[in-house]
């Protein structure tokens, strides 16, 4: 009985004229925008690997050990054809002595992230929650659409025929047409999803940089058994919204008021309310105090130690510094002022990023509360697990962001004892020819009065030095967290996924006992 419940759902499922408009529109969508997202993809992936090995290529090029930096590259992830997750999130980190890797900067900071882009607004992950057109849209608007139109009349249509009585006849019968109906329709709606997602795996055999692996095939199986039970859980809406309508057309009506609700109203309406209750501070204002207090800290310095002249280069009280044509009693001079200046500014720069981790986990508590809110709704659930499974949500950009804060700190500790020597702001004593004793003095005025200022720049010049050796400095990698770690931190929207599709079941259920035929 059960058998022939479903398959009679079925074909009458497949045969609709809904259907067959469904299923082109899937394709179209899935097809047209999975080959969007696998160029977008390539792209990125191309400009990861043209940027790591440019970064890297940079790394043997420096010649003091003041201007040391390493900018870490966060590689694509295969999966953001199905979700590009939150915007703007930056594609790598710059890392040095003087900056502590930040979810938050903004204008008024220095910011140790580097952006693809410029914006008129401040850089801040943790407010962006409206993403991009991808296949987690695709599903989550479209094939939900589908879902509630394919059984927005299963019951109400049958009591409009008349056939529903003899169908209903006893209660056994009315739990077993449920869950025939149910059955029939979510096959009918894996129909569409299947081939979505098969036309996704021929795009991906298109592009070998996809480097198909099993981290991949996993979560794009994880992400085809979410997409399962979100369309369940409409699918089990509908049902339930058909068992109390006694027309079709009312029906529809509600089930679309429904829809929208979850699709639009409740994501987009309280995540643009919810901006607007944020914490609310100056990034400038957060390092005010520690700056000051680093200022305080430097005056307590011998001033005969800073006061130094030099022939070519830069100097910054709190960056790097790289000085050409500087005497050896100078650069003793400077040697001595690094030694009691670098860890002030070591400390200044964590102070700096205490003020800026108290300003996040204020707003880690406001986005904590408005998560709660759109967990009301199913479409956002949703969106949350399939971004959590392909790496693209904050929380993944911010398990970077540990990492490559416990890579500055080994960083730190490799740069700490150079900091004690003359390499750390120049290479001068290697280069007697740029030293500015009287005999040099002499020959720079000679040469300056007969080929121009032009002459010292063929000495004065960090061509002429060779770069430092830092075979043994310690080398930054990201890599992806497991797929195990991720799905942890949805767990409780996955929770809430498989609770409400179950609640919508067993309410359907319940009226379809005690439903009344009049």
């Amino acid at each position: 009985m059960l058998t022939m419940i479903i398959q009679k759902e079925l074909l009458v499922n497949i045969l609709s004229l809904r259907f067959m408009i469904g299923l082109l529109v899937v394709i179209l969508m899935m097809g047209l925008i999975g080959y969007v997202l696998a160029e977008d993809y390539t792209f990125r992936q191309q400009t990861y690997i043209s940027n790591l090995l440019r970064h890297q290529e940079a790394l043997g090029k420096f010649k003091v050990y003041s201007t040391i930096e390493t900018v870490v590259d966060i590689p694509p992830s295969p999966l953001s054809v199905f979700s590009r997750g939150t915007k703007d999130l930056p594609l790598s980190v710059r890392i040095s002595p003087y900056e502590v890797p930040s979810l938050i900067a903004g204008e008024e900071a220095s910011s140790p992230i580097r952006l693809g882009g410029e914006s008129s607004r401040p850089f801040n992950p943790l407010l962006r929650i409206f993403s991009s057109i991808d296949l987690t849209f695709v599903i989550s608007m479209i094939l939900s659409l589908f879902a509630i139109l394919l059984v927005f009349d299963s019951f109400s249509g049958e009591r409009e025929q008349g056939t529903l009585r003899l169908m209903m006849s006893t209660s056994a019968g009315r739990v077993r047409l449920l869950v025939g109906k149910f059955t029939g329709a979510l096959i009918t709606m894996a129909i569409p999803l299947t081939v979505g997602f098969l036309e996704i795996l021929l795009i991906w055999n298109l592009y070998p940089q996809f480097g198909v692996g099993a981290p991949t095939w996993t979560g794009t199986a994880l992400i085809y058994l979410f997409s399962l039970v979100f369309l369940a859980g409409f699918l089990a809406l509908g049902l339930l919204i058909s068992l109390f309508s006694k027309e079709s057309s009312t029906g529809l009506m509600y089930l679309l008021l429904a829809w929208v609700m979850v699709a639009v109203v409740i994501p987009e309406g309280i995540g643009y309310l919810a901006e607007y209750y944020h914490p609310r501070e100056s990034t400038k204002d957060l390092m005010t105090g520690a700056d000051k207090q680093f200022q305080e800290s430097l005056k307590k310095i011998p001033p005969e130690l800073s006061a130094i002249h030099w022939m070519w280069g830069s100097m910054g009280d709190e960056g790097g510094e790289e000085m050409l044509g500087i005497s050896r009693e100078d650069a003793a001079n400077r040697v001595e002022y690094h030694k009691l200046a670098f860890p002030l500014k070591l400390e200044n720069v964590e102070s700096r990023a205490r003020g800026l981790d108290d300003y996040t986990q204020r707003l880690n508590h406001w986005k904590d509360g408005r998560d709660a809110l759109l967990r009301t709704s199913f479409c956002v659930l949703y969106d949350n697990i399939v971004t959590a499974i392909a790496g693209t949500d904050v929380e993944s950009y911010e398990a970077n962001l540990r990492k490559a804060r416990r890579y500055r700190e080994t960083l730190v500790e490799y740069l700490r004892p150079k900091a004690a020597t003359a390499e750390w702001f120049t290479r001068v004593l290697e280069h007697p020819e740029m030293e500015p004793t009287e005999a040099n003095r002499k020959l720079w005025k000679q040469l300056r009065a007969k080929e121009g200022p032009e002459a010292l720049y063929k000495i004065f010049t960090w061509d002429n030095v060779k770069p430092l050796d830092v075979g043994s400095m310690p080398m930054p990698m990201l890599e992806f967290s497991g797929t195990l770690d991720r799905l942890s931190r949805v767990l409780p929207d996955i929770s809430i996924l498989f609770a409400t599709t179950g609640c919508f079941l067993l309410l359907a259920c319940w009226r379809v006992k005690h439903y009344k035929i009049t």
